[in-house]
């Protein structure tokens, strides 16, 4: 067998330079021959990464017009390909009108899904082409891609590993709703019988896998998300103190945010945070601009987030303090955290104390964090006049993203992992 396996790669978002999960995903892949990858995702996208030219790709108004037309659907792209994705008006209304992720929502798609009327002797003979010996899942919260992966490795009697960044399986609502919990016991069925099949999981905390630890017998690995920026020289000479937020503005952040830029103001009446990213709603685009302490910089390519990051005096991150977002975000470590700490800018984090995140980074000193909305000006006041104060956190995040972010580093121990894997398995037979 070669150095690298022949890895298929399900998920619903295609590898990305832009997009979080793309580009999460894409970094395992770092120096990983182009013949032996492929992938297979079903987000309405075209990849734009330079790690994989083979992907198939399904949508869900694909496989609506399957069950509607019996029209065959899924194909092959390729990335300098211009895709014409007109489709069914009807159809593309009626998947925008059950996009909200409600019980009744997950368990149609669900079995639109489970339904196999997408699958296809083109989709057949991709696989058949590629012929691969190991799967990777990334996972989701829906059932249909935790079938998927186990339909495809067990067909081939091929080893699958399962990449995890969430606590899905653990989200266990108080309902009494008979289509909730339907649907959550469906789920966590299919999930168990995924672990049970997989060889290795990968997860992007030791929190995280301490969880699971807890719930399943398994063999797993903690890989961090990885980044490729690596700080510049760059002499400061902004003639004023600039702080920036880059990244998700949904799952109730801008409310932390607004609290942040409240206090920058009575702290430093000059200064405002800029926040970079898309605003999810009317409703939380209504509350950002009411605060004078926001200017709304909009959504920037990835190329441009890095070049605001270096330049910025401060970068911040957020989570919002509500019961249901501290329970729902407990394991949540966002993308966007690794390439803070690479960026050579001090990083201020604004979050309730129980998260995955905010616990690491307090264990490494890499960041400066605070849990409590009293502790806010005193905390800016200091950072913004303090620049050795900012420096030790500076040295202490690249330290950190040395030894756990590296991305050449992190994605050979993955190759390692892998391979090892697919070695096991194929001597066995």
């Amino acid at each position: 067998m070669s150095t690298h396996a022949n890895a298929l790669i399900i998920s619903h978002n295609c590898f990305s330079k832009t997009g979080s999960n793309g580009r999460t995903l894409g970094n395992f892949f770092i120096g990983w021959p182009k013949e032996a990858l492929a992938q297979f995702y079903i987000n309405n996208e075209i990849p734009d990464s330079s790690v994989c030219d083979n992907y198939f790709r399904v949508t869900d108004t694909e496989v609506l017009k399957a069950l509607y037309k019996g029209s065959r659907v899924g194909r092959i792209v390729k990335k300098e390909t211009i895709i014409d994705d007109k489709e069914d008006v009807s159809l593309k209304n009626l998947y925008k009108k059950h996009r909200k992720r409600t019980s009744f929502n997950y368990i149609v798609r669900n079995l639109i899904w489970n339904s196999n009327k997408w699958k296809s002797r083109k989709f057949k003979e991709w696989i058949d082409e590629f012929n691969p010996n190991v799967v990777l899942l990334q996972v989701g919260d829906y059932e249909f891609m935790f079938k998927i992966a186990l339909s495809i490795a067990k067909e081939r009697k091929i080893p699958l590993i399962v990449y995890n960044s969430e606590d899905y399986y653990f989200k266990d609502q108080k309902s009494l709703s008979p289509m909730y919990l339907y649907y959550r016991n469906q789920f966590k069925k299919q999930f168990e019988k995924l672990m049970a099949y997989s060889a290795h999981s990968i997860y992007n905390s030791e929190m995280l896998q301490e969880t699971y630890n807890k719930r399943f017998d398994h063999k797993s690995t903690v890989i961090m998300t990885a980044t490729e920026i690596t700080p510049d020289k760059i002499e400061n000479k902004n003639k004023r103190f600039i702080i920036s937020y880059l990244g998700n503005l949904g799952v109730g952040r801008h409310e932390p945010l607004i609290e942040v830029a409240e206090a920058l103001r009575e702290v430093a009446p000059g200064v405002c945070l800029d926040i970079y990213g898309k605003i999810p709603s009317e409703e939380v685009e209504q509350a950002l601009r009411a605060c004078n302490g926001i200017r709304l910089k909009g959504f920037v390519s990835y190329d441009e987030v890095i070049r605001v990051m270096k330049h910025s005096d401060l970068l911040v991150h957020a989570e919002n303090f509500s019961e249901f977002y501290q329970w729902d975000l407990k394991h949540a470590f966002s993308t966007k955290i690794a390439d803070s700490l690479a960026s050579g800018t001090c990083l201020f984090v604004y979050a309730p104390e129980n998260m995955a995140c905010i616990k690491y980074l307090r264990e490494n000193k890499s960041a400066y964090v605070i849990t409590n909305k009293k502790d806010l000006n005193e905390s800016l006041r200091k950072l913004m006049n303090d620049k050795n104060l900012r420096q030790s956190y500076i040295d202490n995040a690249l330290k950190v993203v040395n030894n756990r972010h590296n991305a050449d580093v992190n994605a050979e121990n993955f190759k390692d992992i892998v391979c090892s894997i697919v070695k096991k398995v194929s001597g066995t037979k």
